[in-house]
């Protein structure tokens, strides 16, 4: 048995971000780093990739989908057990209860507690007086912070909603449907897409005084959960001049090139609605907003009877499909010591949340881009159909060709 003190003295000597460091290039984002992800990134010193997300004591990957502390980075990134991974760490070495060990287990059994009641302190902790209370403070440090995020997610969720998604105009007639026209696609009418002039985009997600990188026009995309109330934005800057008629950000301190989209709010179990029917009997969903409206081009086009379909995106491939409960090697891609990249396999992890599908839903297309990395693709849309699969639903995937995605498509055959 590894004790609990052992166990956090391990993690309070190796921090996350030195051990990712090993593996992929990071960037400093607000307290923490962001950057390519050591365990399903291409490109491990991609200067643009902000998959991957980490403090000293915690990661977690939009793409594969998954989170943990540094013991379970190394166990995914290298596919060796827990044991193993410990001693690649250094090893956890015995030691006797002090109390930032006691407060560190106290806030690690809060995190890992089904109930939120504060339990009988263990041994042996209980039997020091300094120690239990330090056992308790941690649990008590657990409990205000997830009261703090709870607090946080909702303060952002409304600043989201009053200050941007209200003002915000609907799509048609402005710089947003000339930015999908320049995309050669269009949406239903009720898509919830909206027009913002003056957008800001920040630096990271600091409340006070954060860094402005940007502000101007934008495409607002709303995410709703299961129950249909909004939780955030996916946010895409728009400039006709632009490439593919985004805007070209550069980070004022880095002179890095940003990305021209981002996602704020809550998106895991989400979905983004682009429009159709409002109880529909058939769903076509994909990981992007242009990927999906592309399809619904093309059926539109195609003369197709819509009458009981809807469209929505997922954000991600990560929302798209949830958590995987076992990674798979990559049967190509490998990593700096030349052995098999780690990627999440085809059998969903049921507790994970994932993009939401109505149970009156009878048939359900999963969209794939052919210019997104096929295993990595082609697991998640595995992993998504047996996630959603139910009696007497059909489920299919549909793939753009090998180095195309459906909005190349779409473009192609406007132009032929």
């Amino acid at each position: 048995m590894i004790t609990d003190d052992a166990l956090n003295a391990l993690k309070d000597r190796i921090s996350v971000d030195a051990v990712a460091s090993e593996w992929v290039t990071l960037r400093r984002k607000g307290k923490g780093y962001v950057g390519p992800c050591p365990i399903c990134s291409d490109d491990p010193h991609s200067k643009t990739a902000m998959r991957f997300e980490c403090t000293g004591d915690k990661w977690i990957c939009a793409v594969c989908p998954d989170a943990g502390d540094v013991i379970k980075l190394m166990m995914k990134r290298e596919a060796i057990g827990f044991r193993d991974a410990i001693e690649r760490l250094g090893g956890a070495k015995e030691e006797a209860p002090t109390p930032k060990l006691a407060r560190m287990a106290g806030k690690r059994a809060f995190n890992s507690a089904d109930g939120r009641s504060m339990p009988d302190v263990p041994a042996p902790y209980d039997a020091d007086a300094a120690l239990r209370v330090a056992w308790c403070a941690g649990w008590t440090d657990g409990r205000k912070a997830d009261e703090t995020n709870a607090i946080y997610r909702e303060r952002e969720r409304k600043r989201l909603h009053d200050a941007f998604w209200l003002p915000a105009k609907h799509w048609l007639g402005t710089p947003v449907e000339a930015y999908l026209r320049g995309r050669s696609v269009i949406l239903p009418r009720n898509a919830q897409v909206r027009y913002h002039p003056s957008m800001p985009m920040f630096a990271d997600g600091r409340e006070d005084r954060p860094t402005l990188l940007h502000r101007g026009p934008a495409q607002l995309a709303a995410f709703f959960d299961a129950g249909q109330v909004f939780r955030g934005l996916h946010i895409t800057w728009l400039d006709p001049s632009g490439p593919k008629g985004k805007a070209a950000i550069i980070n004022p301190e880095t002179g890095e090139l940003m990305p021209a989209k981002k996602m704020r709010g809550t998106k895991a179990g989400c979905y983004i609605d682009l429009g159709g029917a409002v109880a529909p009997r058939r769903i076509i969903a994909g990981e992007g907003i242009e990927t999906v409206a592309a399809v619904c081009t093309a059926l539109y086009r195609a003369g197709r009877d819509l009458s009981s379909t809807a469209f929505r995106a997922a954000g991600d491939l990560g929302n798209l499909a949830g958590k995987a409960s076992v990674s798979l090697p990559h049967p190509t891609l490998k990593d700096g010591s030349g052995k098999p990249r780690k990627v999440p396999g085809p059998e969903p992890d049921m507790a994970s949340r994932a993009m939401p599908v109505p149970d009156g839903v009878s048939e359900l297309v999963l969209l794939g881009d052919g210019d997104s990395e096929p295993i990595l693709t082609r697991l998640a849309l595995e992993r998504a159909s047996h996630r959603h699969a139910k009696e007497g639903r059909t489920i299919r995937a549909a793939f753009a060709p090998d180095g195309t995605d459906f909005n190349d498509l779409i473009k192609t055959r406007r132009t032929a």
